[in-house]
């Protein structure tokens, strides 16, 4: 969730990555272990054959928008659960992070 930015006129490197694929941390495309983020998706938007925008943003908008709206007053939306409580949600994960 972005809370808010800022904007600032400066250069920064970027970060070397050591990788080529953005699925190269992804137990389930590294080894074909996991699912966690499939499990965790309430729309059923993610599945072994990826991520399916479409029915994503019918389950944000208007469900999630509705949410906010009448529970913290603000028109804003956003989802995100496929993306917490998994082992790449904070670092490069390995199989001991699904036991």
């Amino acid at each position: 969730m972005r809370f808010g930015s800022a904007v600032a006129r400066l250069q920064i490197p970027p970060t070397a990555r050591p990788y080529t694929d953005h699925h190269a941390y992804c137990l389930y495309f590294t080894s074909g272990t996991c699912h966690k983020c499939i499990e965790r998706c309430p729309a059923g938007a993610i599945t072994e054959a990826g991520h399916d925008k479409i029915n994503c943003r019918q389950h944000v908008r208007p469900v999630t928008e509705n949410y906010v709206k009448s529970n913290f007053g603000f028109d804003g939306y956003g989802c995100g659960l496929c993306q917490t409580g998994v082992p790449c949600e904070s670092k490069i994960p390995t199989e001991q992070d699904l036991v």
